[in-house]
């Protein structure tokens, strides 16, 4: 909003995968899989592709450029509308590889509004799991995660993968529960 100087003289924000407009009955977000700077000047969404900034880097943006952006809609609440999820699809395709195997799921949650952000190995080098989960609808949130690789133990960590307190696990499955935009690190101990 430019009701203050500092507002009205800024010319975009950093936004990462998606930005809409939404209203209690629609939504309407550009997704994108690589252009961070975008404005909202009102009720248009406004997506900057190229800058090509002199400082610090005088060959930035320079040269062939390769982006995907998207227009996405939907109608009810915006945590009905899938914007989230289809700007993951967008950003993170699936990806398959040759060879045989059944059919499984590595996790999956029970609640709609928290994400499974990133999935990794352990910055230590212990070959334990990582994995970051994120509340995305400003929602107090009790949910499952269900594991489906196998594992001897779960910690929740700080943000630096260092263990704050152990998890109880039950039957492959971890109970969490969530603030309102709360971000979570688990570490699965694999070994």
């Amino acid at each position: 909003h430019a009701t203050r100087p500092y507002d009205a003289g800024r010319f975009e924000v950093c936004n990462h995968k998606w930005t809409a407009l939404t209203e209690e009955s629609r939504s309407a977000a550009v997704l994108n899989d690589c252009k961070y700077g975008v404005n909202v000047e009102g009720n248009s969404i406004n997506l900057t592709l190229l800058r090509s900034p002199l400082a610090p880097d005088m060959t930035a943006d320079k040269g062939k450029q390769e982006f995907t952006y998207a227009f996405c809609c939907g109608n009810g609440p915006f945590k009905d509308a899938g914007i989230i999820q289809q700007a993951y699809e967008l950003n993170v395709p699936v990806t398959s590889i040759n060879g045989s195997a059944e059919t499984a799921s590595l996790l999956s949650l029970d609640a709609g509004n928290v994400i499974i952000e990133t999935v990794k190995p352990a910055e230590d080098g212990s070959g334990d799991v990582v994995i970051r989960l994120y509340e995305a609808f400003h929602n107090a949130t009790s949910c499952c995660l269900s594991v489906g690789i196998p594992f001897k133990k779960a910690f929740e960590t700080d943000m630096l993968e260092n263990k704050v307190k152990g998890i109880e696990v039950k039957n492959g499955s971890i109970r969490l529960r969530f603030r309102p935009f709360e971000i979570k690190t688990l570490k699965l101990k694999v070994k």
